[in-house]
């Protein structure tokens, strides 16, 4: 039985949407059970109200409300009682297997920071690894949004992060990393990625230079690097292209119509997996909908599963400490 604890305050059509994607979810899996972390009394009567009766979902009472404008450190120490924190200091003590949460994704950040702590002192800021659609297959983008600001030895470290992320949970052997920029050549882009380029040469992983916008969509590489802000903006972008594709065009009933609605809807991605941490803690879209929450849950049970967070850190140390004693 593997058990996810659900936020269910968060995310902008919290709670209804997130209590119906829990009931989707434990309907469709009977091994799995989704903590609701809530207020109580609210929670149970949306429960009772969808008519679920069953064993699959319990509820935890965690009655403060997150804002996503609130600041993340304020959120840990002013309201250790949300659903926020509460699902994520479940997978601390040990009873739940991950924490999700479609709400304040700096809160999320912070709390799965400070309470599940990181894998390693040698790696400098846990990134957001996100699975992406490209022309034939998901890849991983890294970072989507948990930093700004990084230096070259930090992009580095992303890398690192996703490559080992595309091998345990694709199966992708010694995965092609590319540094996003605004030209292939070397000298291109902003002075971080010029030095992130030459440190990425010598890095522990399979390097093949910098890649642009239509190169990362014709999926040349397994591991898209680049800064949190702009792996932020590519992510909205790529979004934002299929709902346009579906305004535009509407439903393609045709094998390859299924498969792109299949890759390229987000919802189906269901969210984000935060690297580099001693724990599985997974950021949904804050403007998730009920079948992005069951999705959300769905992947979060199945990296649980797998032990992709284990994998992702076994094989994390041993390349950073293959890389220190390299030195």
């Amino acid at each position: 039985m593997v058990k996810v604890a659900l936020d269910a305050l968060g995310g902008d059509f919290a709670p209804d949407v997130v209590i119906e994607g829990a009931v989707n979810a434990v309907n469709k899996n009977e091994n799995l059970h989704v903590v609701l972390c809530g207020p109580e009394a609210e929670v149970k009567a949306k429960l009772e109200k969808l008519g679920y009766t069953g064993k699959g979902i319990s509820v935890v009472d965690a009655p403060d409300p997150v804002a996503m404008d609130e600041h993340p450190v304020e959120v840990l120490k002013k309201k250790p009682h949300s659903g926020l924190v509460t699902c994520v200091a479940l997978q601390k003590k040990g009873m739940v297997d991950a924490s999700v949460s479609a709400g304040n994704s700096g809160a999320m950040m912070a709390s799965c920071l400070m309470l599940l702590g990181r894998t390693t002192d040698k790696f400098s800021r846990p990134p957001i690894g996100c699975v992406i659609p490209t022309a034939d297959r998901p890849i991983i983008l890294v970072d989507a949004g948990a930093n700004v600001d990084e230096r070259a030895a930090t992009l580095v470290d992303f890398a690192i992060a996703g490559s080992a992320f595309a091998e345990t949970y694709f199966g992708y052997e010694n995965p092609k990393v590319g540094l996003l920029n605004m030209g292939e050549e070397e000298h291109k882009g902003p002075a971080v990625l010029q030095e992130a380029h030459q440190l990425l040469k010598a890095a522990p992983v399979n390097f093949i230079g910098n890649i642009e916008g239509e190169t990362l969509i014709e999926g040349v590489a397994d591991v898209v690097v680049t800064s949190g802000f702009t792996g932020n903006v590519v992510l909205k972008m790529l979004e934002g292209f299929y709902e346009l594709h579906k305004k535009m065009f509407g439903v393609i009933d045709t094998p390859n119509g299924r498969r792109f609605d299949e890759m390229w809807d987000y919802r189906m991605t269901g969210g984000a997996l935060l690297l580099g941490l001693n724990g599985t803690g997974i950021i949904a879209h804050g403007r998730s909908d009920a079948l992005a929450i069951e999705k959300a849950v769905e992947v979060a049970a199945k990296y649980a599963e797998k032990g992709v967070s284990k994998n992702v850190n076994e094989r994390l140390l041993a390349i950073k400490d293959d890389s220190s004693e390299a030195k």
